[in-house]
């Protein structure tokens, strides 16, 4: 009987013990190979959260609603896919070029103009991007509204943000200096929204339509096809968001009109390409001021998010301590850094691991 006591208790040890050392094990795993299932992630990064609003890259797009068919396309469009897939990308800033629709309580997103490409109402844009929004709260989302001098009321440009319920994520008022994503989302002030039309602006009453003047230094663009990207205005900007055009336009005709600024559907791989990136690092290079927004057509062909990530000083898919310092980051890539410093698990520890709790069953 007290032999089988003394084995009964060593069981229960072993038993205690196992638990013990799964519980170590997993901990130390998740520690050491930098994975916290608690921790904050700010447009999907754990790493922006500290960062300002305006000291962050994002991509945007170009007449975000311009969509058409890429294999079978019918008319003029900027975009292959739509507003949710194009938020789900990874997408943070959408371009919408507002009109007057057949009414002037209607506000219609059409580019160039509505007998080209008609995107619908503001409205139901809108909506879209609420939805999207209240099922991703810790994402910041930025929309410009687009076109100086436009014909759109103003008072049903107000409206359709309050329609769609999207005004509550607002931020509000023109800041002094730019909270950081982290405080934008506890606040739920995840949307930014700029107006280029100083009468679109003004009509706000709650004032989270925010003027482009003095805030957004949009640089020269859209380019031609075989133009040469550049950065100009070159001055030393006070302005606290850059806008960079990174698309190309081309003279065409369609329906028998001719328009000087319909989309370029093609070399997008070299568009979105290696040519994003050295457009983004030559006006980074030359302006006093971060570069925020890139704006693109065709944002799923090429590839934008990997420089854009490159210009976060984020991992990307090559994603190992030689790969994490971009080229063109004055950066000593022999120094330490909190990804190279991580212990990932080689096989042998976790064969080690179960090793131990062998023995220990063996007790």
């Amino acid at each position: 009987m007290e032999a089988y006591s003394r084995a009964s208790a060593r069981r229960r040890a072993g038993s205690l013990c196992t638990v013990i050392l799964w519980t170590a094990f997993v901990f130390c795993f998740l520690q050491l190979s930098g994975v916290d299932a608690a921790a904050k992630k700010c447009n999907q990064h754990e790493e922006l959260c500290s960062r300002a609003y305006n000291d962050v890259s994002y991509i945007s797009t170009h007449a975000s609603f311009a969509v058409t068919s890429q294999e079978n396309p019918t008319k003029p469009g900027t975009q292959f896919k739509g507003i949710k897939d194009q938020l789900d990308y990874g997408v943070r800033g959408l371009h919408f070029n507002i009109m007057q629709g057949t009414t002037a309580s209607e506000v219609v997103l059409c580019y160039p103009d509505c007998t080209v490409n008609n995107g619908g109402t503001l409205l139901d844009s809108l909506k879209i991007v609420k939805t999207w929004m209240d099922a991703n709260t810790n994402d910041v989302v930025t929309i410009f509204l687009e076109g100086v001098d436009t014909d759109a009321s103003p008072a049903a440009v107000v409206k359709a943000f309050g329609d769609a319920g999207i005004d509550k994520y607002a931020l509000k008022g023109k800041p002094e200096s730019w909270p950081t994503l982290e405080k934008m989302i506890d606040a739920g002030t995840t949307l930014v929204v700029f107006a280029e039309d100083s009468n679109i602006a003004a009509a706000n009453s709650q004032g989270y339509f925010i003027p482009y003047q003095g805030i957004v230094f949009k640089l020269d663009g859209p380019f031609n096809y075989g133009d040469e990207w550049t950065c100009g205005p070159w001055e030393r900007s006070t302005h606290s968001i850059m806008l960079i055009p990174h698309f190309i336009i081309q003279t065409a005709s369609y329906n028998g009109v001719t328009y000087n600024n319909l989309p370029y559907p093609f070399n997008l791989g070299t568009t979105n390409g290696y040519q994003y990136e050295s457009h983004a690092v030559t006006c980074r290079s030359g302006q006093s001021i971060w570069v925020n927004f890139m704006e693109v057509d065709f944002y799923d062909q090429g590839d934008v998010l990997t420089p854009t990530l490159k210009l976060n000083s984020l991992p990307y898919k090559d994603d190992n301590f030689k790969y994490f310092y971009p080229e063109f980051f004055d950066a000593d890539p022999n120094l330490p850094s909190s990804l190279a410093s991580r212990f990932i698990p080689e096989p042998w520890h976790i064969t080690m691991a179960f090793g131990l709790l062998l023995i220990v069953n063996m007790l």
